[in-house]
């Protein structure tokens, strides 16, 4: 079995641009709600399964999301910011608000296969830092796995700073 490495990369929300990203207006950016959790499900849990550098983890992190989702999300522990094209969720990010957590973006930000390369990605990243600094929080984490596309383009957007962790993230 192939070790995997991790990386934890942290934003400085006070210095987070204003300028928000831009994105077609066919598709709707929302807070997701308690009905879509299924939708939720399906849509992290594709988007993972369809980029091949997860698939020595593809199981935990899916077993994470459906706990979080199933879990997390009823008690009011995470909110979720979803995109939507009409009523397809393409995208999502699970936000967690508590300061002292390793990841305050448990998931990463998700967006499905065939939407991806169209700006989405880092609209939902912006849009949740963004949501993040507005409930007070000064800095964000998130972990993920060294190497991923997000690893290497997505997440260093907006001051990311990344750190190789050592041992499994917590």
């Amino acid at each position: 079995m192939k070790l995997s490495v991790w990386v934890q990369y942290t934003w400085n929300l006070k210095t987070l641009t204003a300028e928000v990203p831009k994105i077609d207006k066919r598709y709707i950016v929302e807070a997701a709600t308690q009905d879509d959790r299924n939708l939720l499900l399906a849509a992290v849990s594709r988007s993972m399964s369809m980029e091949p550098a997860w698939s020595d983890d593809l199981a935990a992190r899916v077993k994470l999301a459906e706990e979080i989702i199933q879990t997390a999300f009823p008690a009011g522990e995470v909110t979720f910011v979803a995109i939507k094209h009409g009523a397809r969720i393409i995208g999502a990010s699970a936000i967690r608000d508590a300061g002292d957590k390793v990841s305050n973006l448990p998931l990463g930000v998700c967006v499905l296969n065939e939407y991806r390369c169209r700006g989405l990605g880092t609209y939902l990243l912006h849009e949740s830092l963004r949501r993040l600094r507005e409930r007070g929080l000064e800095t964000a984490r998130l972990v993920t796995r060294k190497g991923l596309p997000a690893d290497r383009y997505l997440y260093p957007k907006f001051g990311g700073e990344r750190a190789v962790l050592t041992g499994a993230p917590a």
